[in-house]
């Protein structure tokens, strides 16, 4: 490798093109040789810088308006993804010209320059690639996933384009180590090693990371719809990540619950299949009221109260017969599960003014207590025995 890259370097030092440069800036100037290697490879430096530039700019400004006219956004992204990794290999190389020409280069630059180089390649090929991935990445994400009707796609795309950036520079670090003659395969056997061991330690992590494949991939809920979980607990799912979901509670709390826990937890999702949904208003009447009317008056209620679907109706039962009431018990059928609180109260307070406008009594417990006189001679038992007597 040594002699390699001193060889290539001479060849660039000792080229016609950058002699004659050194010559003639020498004779022009009176500086010496060394001197005029140094400002060329300043000028070489510069020159790269300059170039780098251009290619942003006409990558960034102009490059950009000739392929506006398409329908896709893949070429956009492509364009991003070349910018920097282009930009950088044009000053790498400009660096390394630069220092070739330099003949009074120290020993050890010198036997390592072409090594230096390769590696910077490697890398720039490296960054190239995971550019160029998270570009297709980003063209999916932008492109098809909206047409999808699956937020797999969704959550997924930032999770694959990390992996996808780790696996290219693992991948060219290997690759660098095999360029210099370096064994390999017992790294690979250690990463193998080290990759089960990582595995074991992070098993609640993966166990939940599959568990946001199989929400993803299953649908029980998705983003805005409101959940129950098993423990009782209402919320609106406001994100599925990989690790867990954020659920927002009604009184505005973050609850966030391990994609591990909720995949194997019944859930009952309030917006499937659509945001109907029934409720239940039980009203208690006296005995001896007129039932038919109460009913009539309850559905009544119900079909002018906004937000009741008249499809299915309102319907009212005779739920039981209480120890102090009839149990009236209508089922309604409200257009949005959000209006949970906002259709009942509607409808309760309605039916306090209705009912008390139109006599139909609602009752309340009453204990009725009798007393009877003593009479003389009789003696009145208390309600708990006395004691037996040891």
């Amino acid at each position: 490798m040594a002699e390699n890259s001193t060889s290539i370097i001479n060849s660039i030092g000792n080229s016609t093109f950058i002699q004659e440069m050194e010559t003639g800036l020498s004779n022009a100037t009176g500086l010496s040789p060394t001197w005029a290697d140094l400002i060329i490879a300043i000028f070489i430096v510069i020159l790269s810088y300059l170039l780098a530039k251009a290619v942003k700019y006409f990558i960034k400004d102009v490059a950009p308006h000739l392929v506006s006219k398409t329908e896709t956004t893949l070429d956009d992204e492509i364009l991003k993804a070349i910018n920097g990794p282009l930009q950088v290999f044009i000053m790498a190389v400009g660096v390394y010209i630069a220092f070739a020409t330099l003949n009074d280069l120290p020993g050890v630059l010198s036997d390592n320059l072409v090594a230096l180089l390769t590696i910077a390649l490697v890398y720039i090929a490296a960054y190239l690639v995971s550019n160029l991935a998270t570009a297709v990445i980003n063209w999916y994400k932008n492109d098809v996933a909206p047409k999808t009707n699956s937020e797999l796609d969704d959550a997924l795309m930032p999770f694959l384009a990390k992996a996808v950036w780790m696996l290219v520079f693992i991948v060219a670090t290997l690759m660098v180590l095999a360029l210099f003659d370096v064994n390999i395969t017992p790294l690979i056997a250690t990463l193998g090693v080290g990759g089960i061991a990582v595995a074991l330690a992070a098993q609640e992590f993966l166990s939940n990371v599959f568990g946001a494949f199989a929400v993803l991939s299953d649908r029980p809920y998705k983003i805005g719809d409101r959940i129950q979980l098993a423990d009782g607990m209402v919320g609106d799912v406001v994100e599925i990540g990989i690790r867990s979901t954020r659920i927002k509670t009604l009184d505005s709390r973050l609850i966030i619950v391990p994609n591990a826990d909720i995949s194997k937890s019944n859930i009952i999702n309030y917006s499937l299949p659509d945001a109907k949904v029934r409720f239940d208003i039980k009203v208690g009447i006296a005995y001896g009221s007129d039932v038919e009317k109460a009913s009539s008056i309850l559905l009544d209620i119900a079909a002018h109260t906004e937000g009741v679907l008249k499809d299915p109706a309102p319907k009212v039962y005779i739920k039981d017969l209480g120890d102090f009431s009839i149990n009236l018990l209508m089922h309604v059928w409200v257009k949005d599960y959000k209006l949970s609180w906002e259709v009942p109260d509607r409808i309760y307070r309605e039916t306090l003014k209705r009912f008390a406008a139109e006599n139909v009594e609602i009752p309340f417990p009453v204990t009725t207590v009798l007393l009877k006189m003593q009479q003389p001679g009789v003696t009145v038992e208390a309600l708990n025995p006395p004691a037996a007597k040891r």
